[in-house]
């Protein structure tokens, strides 16, 4: 893991660099040996992709402007039975010119850790200096004198609050019910059919509510849930899929105001039909 790499990128790379470029350029330099500045790993992994937000295609695009720029020096291929090897260059002004690094060889493959006390069997030769009895010398890490920037549920309030830190007023609200994926205009609906006693399943999720919601616009609920009644009464039906084709044929809503028309009155009124007076009228003449 080059440690040292990744700050030497991000301080020293090239200004021709795009962010693109030496986003990709920091996360081959965490894979990458201090000392030689080679990659250990194929630059094809997952972790690398995701890391420098790139796919495949584009992953070799910006490996080759790298290496037409400078920043990259493609030393292998890839192979059947090997990964491609690629070394970071040297920048001018890396770290601290004419100051050499003090810091001991990285570890790698074949390069054990020799601080023995961080080996398994070998206890911690360090002091405790957390102790109550050899308490730190910073008055906010001991025990007993709280840090007054630390409430007292224990949480630690942030310095720059941001969107994602929820307020505590938001903390405090009950959490609303659970609508079970279900849209607030269409309970109405998925209400009335059930109270009236048709239980369908609604397999909608998503983007899937949108045509019912549109219908429920066009046409109204109780229309909806006339047509889809008279349907389950004639059928065994199971899902809610069934309604979609006839609630798409339903009409449109009246528009606001409408009324219904008045029918046209008969001269003289309405009359009961009364045989007729004139007997001559049942001669066989007639």
């Amino acid at each position: 893991m080059g440690i040292r790499l990744i700050v030497e990128v991000l301080t020293s790379a090239p200004e021709a660099l795009t962010h693109r470029e030496k986003l990709l350029l920091v996360v081959l330099a965490e894979d990458a040996n201090d000392d030689t500045r080679v990659t250990w790993n194929s630059v094809e992994r997952p972790e690398v992709l995701r890391g420098a937000k790139l796919s495949r295609s584009q992953l070799y695009a910006v490996l080759k402007s790298l290496t037409a720029k400078g920043a990259l020096e493609k030393l292998a291929a890839g192979q059947k039975n090997g990964a491609a090897k690629y070394r970071i260059a040297k920048f001018p002004e890396a770290q601290r010119p004419g100051i050499p690094d003090t810091e001991t060889p990285p570890q790698r493959p074949g390069n054990a850790d020799t601080d023995r006390s961080q080996s398994p069997g070998f206890p911690d030769t360090e002091p405790n200096r957390q102790c109550q009895e050899n308490a730190d010398t910073e008055p906010s890490q001991c025990q007993e004198i709280r840090d007054v920037s630390v409430p007292e549920s224990g949480t630690p309030t942030p310095l720059n609050p941001s969107t994602t830190t929820p307020l505590a007023s938001k903390q405090e609200s009950p959490q609303q019910p659970d609508g079970y994926g279900i849209p607030e205009a269409a309970r109405p609906l998925v209400d009335g059919i059930t109270a009236a006693g048709v239980y369908v399943r609604w397999p909608f999720k998503g983007n899937a509510w949108f045509p019912i919601l549109s219908m429920i616009s066009k046409s109204g609920v109780p229309a909806m849930v006339d047509h889809a009644l008279k349907a389950a009464a004639r059928t065994d039906v199971q899902s809610a899929k069934y309604f979609l084709q006839g609630w798409s044929e339903l009409p449109p809503q009246p528009a606001p105001g409408a009324t219904r028309p008045q029918l046209r009155a008969v001269s003289g009124g309405y009359q009961p039909y009364r045989n007729p007076t004139d007997q001559s009228v049942y001669d066989e003449d007639f």
